[in-house]
């Protein structure tokens, strides 16, 4: 077997594997072996056949089978070997003149979309925003509040407020309060009466006691709010296939009695022991909102660089190749149209992948087995305390493990792992313009940029 390849271009390639009757004959020869001793051909017994009619018979997909069993691997191992930068994979040329029947000798061509080689320099004047967002106090109190909430106890009203959660039944009707057949209806349903936007229904509902109706209308709603899944259906049925009036019945009226500041909300919150006191309490959320801003701003780092190198490197792709690769490489064929309409952003998120990935490589960037276990570990126990659990490290270590298993899912951790790496890169390598500002004001800044 040979396999070569011959360049087109900088960035494409025709990849060319030929085939020698002495690559093949052996295996192909003792595939037909096997089928002989099971084949059940009428007029011979198990064994029997001659092997002559087994060739006639199963010779031609024995032997496409190997040859095709052979140009996998030889493609795949040729790649690592001479260690190719590809673009998508490898694309067979398509062949209608092959003779199974008569040739002993055979070729098969790939087109190869090569990686553009790209050079990543930062002038040395250069330099990003670095911001240290702090927490308010109107902040950290909002968050103490969600808290004691998110712990807190549910309790029957004898007066309902706007936070309240009102519970019932919706039933479509038409403007003349009739029930529509077949219309949208759902029991249990729920909602809190801040997304009521109207004052006069909401005060009606504010009003409402257990067991009364009220006519409420989708537009009573606000936006944000999801009605449609509060409701059971989708927005499609909701908005285009409905009155979008209802009848709803309540039921039952609930708060949340919030958790009051003690050793019991501490110990639920971060541990049993770990908190002493209301103090400490207080200096604990606003260290963990810090730690949470500084994320935020760490990405709003990432950004700004991301930003400026798409736009000061020059990166060219073989788009004919991409093209080709996109239309068939998914699940689902598609258009030549839909290449068009797609292909801009896939070529965006390329380029900045190949942008990424020379500077994890010039600078040696790397994660091994041991480091992504434990980067894994840590955004378990994030999750565990997120929900006020407190695991043992064996729980953890095990429950890591087991999700790395998933290859998916290990790609994907791989990837943040990556980006945690880069933003590193970039706070401890790069000239920075070191800011405070508040949160508001970096909230604002972010919807800023992002508009």
């Amino acid at each position: 077997m040979n396999v070569t390849m011959s360049t087109t271009d900088e960035l494409n390639a025709v990849l060319t594997v030929q085939f020698e009757e002495s690559d093949y004959k052996a295996n192909v020869e003792k595939t037909l072996t096997n089928y002989r001793k099971t084949a059940n051909i009428p007029g011979f017994r198990p064994g029997k056949v001659p092997a002559g009619l087994i060739k006639k018979q199963y010779g031609k997909g024995a032997l496409i089978d190997e040859i095709n069993k052979q140009l996998q691997s030889s493609v795949s191992e040729y790649i690592t070997k001479e260690k190719l930068d590809l673009l998508g994979n490898p694309l067979p040329v398509e062949k209608t003149d092959i003779d199974w029947d008569n040739s002993d000798t055979f070729s098969f061509d790939f087109e190869l979309g090569l990686a553009p080689k790209i050079e990543v320099k930062f002038p040395a004047r250069k330099k990003f925003d670095s911001l240290t967002v702090k927490a308010s106090e109107a902040a950290m109190e909002e968050q103490i509040t969600n808290m004691a909430k998110r712990y807190g106890k549910m309790s029957t009203p004898e007066k309902a407020v706007e936070d309240d959660m009102f519970s019932g039944s919706f039933v479509e009707i038409d403007k003349d309060g009739e029930v529509v057949s077949n219309g949208i209806s759902k029991e249990g349903a729920y909602f809190i009466g801040t997304v009521l936007e109207k004052k006069t229904i909401k005060n009606k509902v504010l009003k409402a006691k257990i067991g009364d109706d009220l006519t409420i209308k989708a537009s009573d709603f606000a936006e944000s709010f999801n009605l449609a899944e509060a409701l059971g259906t989708d927005a499609h049925q909701l908005n285009d296939h409905s009155t979008g009036i209802f009848n709803f019945t309540l039921t039952h009226i609930s708060r949340v009695e919030p958790a009051e500041l003690n050793q019991e909300l501490f110990d639920k919150v971060f541990g049993e022991g770990a908190i002493k006191n209301e103090k400490e309490f207080r200096a604990r959320v606003s260290s963990d909102m810090e730690k949470a801003y500084e994320r935020d701003s760490d990405q709003h780092l990432m950004n700004q660089v991301s930003e400026y190198l798409m736009n000061e490197i020059d990166v060219t792709l073989p788009e004919t190749f991409l093209k080709k690769w996109m239309q068939t490489s998914g699940e689902k064929q598609l258009t030549a149209e839909e290449v068009e309409v797609q292909f801009p952003d896939m070529a965006k998120g390329l380029k900045w992948q190949l942008i990424e990935n020379r500077i994890i490589q010039d600078n040696d960037l790397k994660a091994e087995y041991d480091e992504l276990l434990e980067f894994t570990k840590q955004l378990l126990r994030d999750q565990y305390v997120q929900y006020g659990m407190q695991p043992d490290e064996e729980q953890v270590t095990k429950s890591a493990t087991d999700v790395l298993q998933n290859q998916e899912e290990a790609q994907r951790i791989n990837d943040r792992l990556y980006d945690e790496k880069l933003k590193g890169y970039f706070k401890t390598s790069l000239k920075l313009n070191e800011k405070e500002i508040a949160y508001d004001e970096f909230v604002k800044l972010v919807s800023k940029q992002k508009a």
